[in-house]
């Protein structure tokens, strides 16, 4: 691959977040795959790729028990799959592949389901013990699964997704955040700590590992997380949040807060008017002024809220450009993408907190969540959610449609919405603002398209030809490659299929 240099950061924004992702930057980027095949697209032209990289994530339950050679066949044969990506360290039972009815697994712990090599784990406080998995008697994936994939045409990508709960070992509870009143988080919508020293170092030493003890492909690495004040507000596709739990309030981040000037103390008294909002909201407490302007007025009055809030955006920011500086400092050619969380298409707020264009420039690919299929019952909950609290003015349909004014979305009206699920149309509008929104970097989009995502009996249900839908769309916003999601082990054989006919039809495989 050839390389050059990062277009300058100064050249987007004089942002904060752009000022601090400056600090941990310095490498060279790396363009991937040159784009051919022309075609015609409502008046446009959109060019599809010659050899997109078709990559399907899988659990590691799978991958350490099951015969390889027979399922690598499969998923060639019916959707093309070129790569494979594994949650290869994990905590959470269902990313291992091992949930069981209820969601629980009976003596579960998870960690590293590679054999962790610890010369690379420096000054970060976690053990060989807490990092190695005990589930199928120590089985090395990597070590399994790569050779065996490559004969069968795949490379393999770790794919590392934080988790929200904490690990079942007391050495990884001080890397999590601390919420407002001074509690530790212990699950969603908390984490790790992006401001705290030891987990980054974890994390540079588990993609060094990667990186220099097996052949892999490349990394993708993922937040399904938002920011305090939206935490606060409880506005995402997870209902009944705590509003006392907004983040993150740990040592690391107070010391950083003081050190760019923020009255820490008004920050803190400020999440705690926004908490008291939202509960006499949930109440049913109508507010004098109205819900917009009380909340409106709570930023007036505490603006340190929503510097702390932009505080907590910057610094996962700054998180990511430094695992890309990295692991470009290992192997500047391993590509390094992010999994962005599906929430940046329904919220406004968290939209503008993730700015596409400046993430760019420490990025090969970008993997933005477009599960149009279960995205009607998400963001349902979404719309309710606002509509209880800064929304609550306007009537549900009214709060839909000044929603869909928002981003810009044409979908079912509310009481139909999680039955139908959102259209094809949804795809191929994000991946294009996706695309436009990188556009004079070599930044490759690789979107995750739904294919059996769990949803409840009265939702929308995948078909084959809803697949295939959702996939041609995805390369007709100028999609370079795309992600069968969310997990191999989910997905019924005749819905992959539909995947596959769809490349076939494009001539894509």
């Amino acid at each position: 691959m050839n390389r050059r240099k990062f277009i300058q950061l100064s050249a987007i924004t004089a942002g904060a977040a752009v000022a601090g992702v400056k600090q941990v930057m310095g490498a060279d980027k790396v363009p991937i795959n040159p784009m051919s095949n022309v075609v015609e697209r409502v008046g446009r032209q959109v060019v599809l790729p010659k050899s997109p990289t078709i990559v399907l994530p899988i659990g590691v339950a799978a991958l350490a028990k099951e015969p390889l050679d027979p399922m690598f066949d499969d998923m060639r044969s019916r959707a093309g799959v070129n790569t494979l990506m594994t949650f290869i360290y994990t905590h959470e039972p269902h990313r291992a592949g091992m949930v069981l009815e209820g969601g629980k697994v009976a003596g579960f712990r998870g960690g590293n389901y590679a054999k962790p090599h610890m010369q690379y784990y420096k000054d970060q406080p976690l053990t060989l013990e807490d990092m190695s998995a005990p589930e199928f008697g120590g089985v090395d994936v990597l070590e399994r699964v790569i050779p065996v994939a490559a004969k069968h045409g795949m490379k393999v990508f770790p794919f590392i997704l934080e988790d929200n709960n904490i690990p079942p070992l007391k050495n990884w509870e001080g890397m999590y955040e601390v919420d407002h009143h001074g509690r530790r988080a212990n699950g969603h919508p908390g984490g790790p700590c992006h401001n705290n020293p030891g987990y980054l170092n974890f994390t540079r030493g588990l993609l060094e590992d990667y990186a220099r003890s097996y052949d892999i492909g490349g990394f993708m690495w993922g937040s399904e997380r938002q920011s305090g004040l939206l935490n606060a507000l409880c506005i995402s596709q997870s209902n009944g949040q705590d509003p006392g739990k907004a983040t993150c309030f740990c040592e690391f981040c107070l010391a950083k807060g003081r050190a760019k000037g923020i009255d820490v103390e008004r920050a803190r008294k400020g999440f705690g008017e926004v908490e008291t909002f939202v509960l006499a909201s949930r109440k049913g407490v109508k507010p004098r002024d109205g819900f917009f302007t009380t909340f409106w007025r709570i930023l007036l009055n505490y603006p340190e809220v929503l510097a702390w809030e932009n505080l907590w955006a910057t610094s996962r920011h700054e998180f990511m450009a430094a695992l890309y500086k990295h692991v470009k400092g290992i192997n500047p050619k391993l590509p390094v993408g992010w999994h962005i969380w599906q929430n940046i298409t329904f919220s406004p707020f968290q939209r503008a907190e993730e700015n596409l264009e400046e993430m760019a420039v420490y990025s090969d690919f970008l993997r933005p969540s477009v599960y149009n299929n279960v995205a009607g019952g998400r963001y349902v909950t979404f719309v309710k959610d606002a509509r209880t609290i800064v929304l609550g003015d306007l009537t549900p349909q009214s709060a839909l449609e000044t929603m869909y004014q928002q981003m810009n979305y044409d979908e079912a009206p509310i009481d139909k919405l999680a039955a139908t699920g959102f259209s094809a149309q949804y795809v191929e509008r994000e991946v294009r603002r996706t695309v436009e929104s990188v556009e004079g970097h070599p930044v490759e989009v690789w979107p995750g398209v739904d294919i059996d995502v769990p949803v409840s009996a009265t939702e929308a249900h995948c078909t084959p030809e809803s697949v295939g839908q959702a996939v041609t769309a995805a390369f007709m916003g100028g999609a370079k490659g795309i992600i069968l999601s969310r997990n191999y082990t989910e997905m019924k054989p005749e819905n992959l299929s539909g995947a596959g006919k769809a490349l076939r039809e494009m001539k894509l495989i």
